[in-house]
């Protein structure tokens, strides 16, 4: 008897040892994947954009000089190589009793304007998979941009501003209780896109941005809604010398949908929120009480809507496909005092559409895109800062031609 304990004993040791050898020899697969790309882009009308035209948003307002022309219309030309990526994840081992990922995935972009060309970083997280959960914990796409549910226009930004833009460290649960619903909550510090104003006014809250959503998917369908809620401090003194504490809490509403058959794809989302600058959209935040008369001033949001829908074939060598964007400033819910603390205040609605053609032979496509984008700026508003009249919309006809090799 006493044998054969110590025999079990053993063989529990043994067994214990070849498991923990399998988990430290487990050797992780490293995949390389990106694209190299080119675009030559003409645009008709001066816009507001960055990275050399490559991030574009929307028209500029009319500039008349001494003689009644309009400054701002002017055909420009580019050629640009800056949206070239480059994917390095590293999958194949198990910790935690999860399927474990670490991907770093960078362009050259640049972080701003000045530093267009150099190399910056667009992802790297740590993703854990069981069997339904899912955790990643690093910097990623904000929930509110739908990895499943995004326009796929030749242009750069995915329909920004329209749609939104932004990539942010995050800690992101994922539950799934069946293979067609998915339950999500994210807890996230805003990194390079950040809102309108003071830097560290997420930081100076001490609060992370709360995000939830919910997904329902089939072969066919899918569909969901995000929800979610930020603060901001701006300032920790006032301008006579007196500390505050004074906080500014927004929310943003998403609703989506796509619909995939054998020849088309249709796409559609609405999204409605307050200050929605981080997420490179129109709109921001300003003070509720007059800065001239109230030192501790307190805070009020501008509230936007948009709304786009997208539509295109699913060939083996032709894509068509058609994109739809309109995006309005609907003003604040209560007296508005402009601290520049906004994205183009200015403006009362913008609005955009492109249709787009592709022409795959393996591994390259040649593409053509076409934009009409308009931007309609107000001359009047209410006391919140609702436009009440604006001036013709201004125009920009931009065609984007460009080639791609995906490795």
């Amino acid at each position: 008897m006493k044998k054969s304990f110590l025999l079990a004993i053993l063989l529990l040791a043994m067994s214990s040892y070849i498991v923990y050898s399998q988990e430290v020899e487990q050797k992780p697969v490293v995949n390389v994947s990106g694209y190299a790309v080119y675009e030559m882009i003409f645009d008709t009308y001066k816009s507001y954009d960055s990275r050399d035209g490559e991030v574009y948003l929307y028209p500029r307002p009319a500039n008349y000089d001494i003689n009644g022309d309009d400054i701002n219309r002017k055909i420009q030309t580019e050629m640009l190589s800056l949206n070239s990526r480059i994917n390095i994840a590293g999958s194949g081992v198990n910790a935690f009793g999860a399927k474990a990922k670490g991907v770093i995935e960078g362009d050259f972009l640049g972080t701003s304007q000045d530093y267009t060309r150099m190399f910056r970083l667009r992802h790297a997280y740590v993703q854990l998979n069981w069997s339904k959960t899912e955790l990643l914990l690093g910097q990623y796409w904000h929930p509110m941009f739908v990895t499943s549910c995004f326009p796929a226009v030749v242009s750069f930004g995915a329909g920004v501003p329209f749609n939104i833009l932004n990539r942010s460290p995050q800690v992101r649960l994922t539950v799934s209780p069946s293979s067609n619903l998915d339950l999500m909550v994210a807890l996230l510090i805003h990194g390079d896109f950040k809102s309108v104003g003071p830097a560290e006014a997420q930081r100076n809250s001490g609060i992370p941005d709360l995000q939830f959503q919910f997904r329902y998917k089939n072969d066919m369908l899918l569909a969901g809604l995000t929800a979610g809620y930020k603060f901001l401090t701006p300032r920790l003194v006032t301008a006579n010398n007196l500390k505050t504490n004074e906080t500014v809490g927004s929310f943003n509403v998403q609703v989506f949908g796509k619909v995939t058959t054998s020849p088309v794809t249709v796409k559609i989302m609405g999204i409605y929120g307050q200050n929605l600058s981080h997420f490179t959209m129109i709109g921001g935040y300003g003070a509720s009480q007059d800065p001239a008369i109230v030192d501790d001033y307190s805070y009020t949001n501008l509230n936007t809507m948009s709304v786009w829908s997208e539509l295109h074939t699913n060939g083996e060598k032709f894509v068509f496909g058609f994109f739809g964007g309109y995006s309005a400033n609907l003003g604040s819910y209560d007296k508005y005092y402009s601290l520049s603390y906004a994205r183009n205040e200015d403006i009362a609605h913008i609005f955009r559409l492109s249709p787009r053609v592709e022409f795959k032979s393996g591994r390259v496509s040649f593409l053509a895109e076409y934009m009409l984008a308009g931007a309609a700026y107000a001359t009047e508003y209410t006391s919140k800062h609702r436009p009440t009249d604006w001036d013709k919309p201004t125009i920009n006809n931009r065609v984007t031609i460009g080639a791609k090799y995906n490795f």
